[in-house]
């Protein structure tokens, strides 16, 4: 075996640990199935999260916008609150997480990075006395990171800038909205339209039976599980997915592990076909994932190794009994 699946699942579980009821949150067919633990782990690295727990997510993150709402209100700094993140598409990986808060201003100027810098240092100024976190990390100069106390909570903010995009302008529906987020350590700007990539990656999931959102699970539980830290993101590990034709990724729920063989060939199309990888755009059509960056190629191949090793432990196991990915394996 490649890996040593019973870290791996002590670390799924984790992820998934009620801390109140003193258990891990997870399927029946995790309890029930007698499957080997390399079989069990890609299975129920699939599953969605019981949506309870978004709910409670979401529940912990709006006390945390009231606080701002509150502090911002003091000041005369007008702002709006949506929400983004893996938690939107169901793709989240950890029971209390996957959430990102966005703090919004309107552009008042041509310096708008100016007011994301006043933001964050507003929101920091907010929580960092508070002792309800475990964490308020901004090192990265583009979100603050939160880690909540008692339940353990995940959670993002980002204060970024609406834009006047044209597609909104047009049709004035809330999907249609783009906002510019601010790196202020590289100094780099980002326009894109959260709310369509989130509709998108919904819409093609039910269309592939759940199939879509399965394969993210998948990558986002090795990403988290992987020795060396994997420097991709839910949206672009998404946006990988996104890419693959429909049909290709319909889930029938008779034939679990068939789609793993598509995602690998879909990783590798990206990492072996330059012009691919940097044409590939996200799933509202109107931002490149990678672009020209040399670094993410990089990425994407720890990911495809991670995935590999994990085939190859499936594979092996399989074989001893007679059987493929492409067999009958019902979760």
């Amino acid at each position: 075996m490649n890996k040593d699946y019973s870290v791996l699942l002590e670390n799924l579980l984790g992820r998934r640990y009620d801390e109140a009821l003193r258990e891990s949150i997870i399927s029946e067919a995790f309890e029930e199935s007698e499957y080997a633990d390399c079989l069990k782990y890609a299975l129920e690295g699939m599953q969605e999260i019981d949506p309870s727990y978004a709910y409670k997510t979401f529940h912990i993150t709006k006390r945390i916008q009231e606080k701002i709402e509150k502090a911002f209100s003091a000041i005369n700094l007008s702002v709006d609150f949506r929400y983004q993140g893996a938690i939107q598409t169901e793709t989240h990986v950890v029971l209390y997480g996957g959430v990102e808060l966005l703090v919004l201003a309107k552009p008042t100027d041509n310096k708008p990075w100016n007011t994301v810098s006043r933001m964050a240092r507003e929101i920091l100024e907010v929580l960092s006395g508070d002792l309800s976190f475990k964490e308020v990390d901004y090192s990265n100069k583009l979100d603050i990171r939160l880690r909540t106390m008692k339940p353990t909570c995940e959670v993002k903010i980002l204060p970024a800038i609406w834009l006047q995009n044209p597609e909104y302008m047009t049709s004035k529906r809330e999907i249609d909205r783009g906002i510019s987020e601010y790196n202020l350590t590289k100094k780099t700007r980002r326009k894109y339209l959260p709310f369509l990539n989130i509709a998108r990656i919904n819409s093609k999931d039910t269309r592939c039976n759940g199939g879509l959102k399965k394969m993210i699970r998948l990558l986002c539980t090795l990403q988290r599980d992987a020795h060396e830290p994997i420097g991709l993101n839910n949206y672009q590990i998404g946006s990988m997915l996104y890419a693959i034709p429909e049909k290709q990724l319909k889930f029938n729920p008779e034939y679990s592990l068939s789609l793993i063989g598509v995602v690998s060939a879909q990783l590798n199309r990206i990492i072996t076909d330059k012009n691919y990888r940097e044409k590939l755009v996200s799933p509202s059509e109107k931002e490149l994932v990678f672009g020209p960056s040399p670094l993410m190629k990089e990425e994407i191949q720890k990911l495809k190794n991670e995935l590999d090793s994990l085939v190859a432990d499936i594979q092996e196991t399989l074989r001893a009994e007679g059987k493929t990915l492409y067999s009958e394996i019902k979760y």
